[in-house]
């Protein structure tokens, strides 16, 4: 065990000593921007953690006013899911974890976080996602649906927002 914390120690201390060889080169410009992905990824995380824990409230906050969110399958918007106004979101988020969610634990494991763009006030960004269900019968969790979310920012008052978020669903066609 003392070896992982060691080991982990290390690592840590080699990724301080470069972020501040890094970061005193760095212009304001440049560490805003730091500072904007280092906030729009840990807003993403919150996203996972809050629709898993089932805190719709919490998710819901996680939008803007007039965020939007849909799913599209082969580049189609699929019937009904979109959705329009954080109050409809919280409003789905709810039904789905009192309804059809109510008897299982979701995960959704999100990776590859890009940055398609990134201004002062608003970004694109796109990660892939892999997410699970699991019911009190499930010996293991079970993956229930796969795809890229590409979600649009907007720096607010109280931080960065998702104004608009897309799910493209995964559906392998062999081609």
């Amino acid at each position: 065990m003392s070896f992982i914390n060691r080991a982990h120690a290390c690592g840590m201390m080699t990724l301080l000593v470069v972020c501040s060889l890094s970061w005193s080169d760095a212009s304001a410009e440049e560490i805003g921007s730091i500072e904007d992905r280092l906030a729009i990824a840990e807003q993403l995380a919150q996203y996972s953690y809050r629709w898993d824990s089932k805190d719709s409230e919490g998710f819901a906050d996680l939008f803007t006013e007039d965020g939007v969110m849909e799913r599209r399958l082969g580049g189609a918007l699929v019937s009904g899911s979109r959705v329009v106004g954080r109050q409809a979101i919280f409003d789905y988020a709810k039904g789905s974890h009192e309804g059809r969610l109510a008897d299982r634990q979701t995960r959704h494991h999100m990776s590859a976080l890009v940055f398609l763009e990134l201004s002062t006030d608003v970004a694109v960004t796109e990660n892939m996602a892999l997410i699970t269900h699991q019911t009190a019968d499930d010996r293991v969790p079970f993956i229930s649906g796969s795809g890229i979310y590409r979600n649009t920012w907007r720096k607010t008052d109280q931080g960065w927002k998702i104004a608009e978020r897309v799910l493209f669903t995964d559906r392998f066609t062999g081609q």
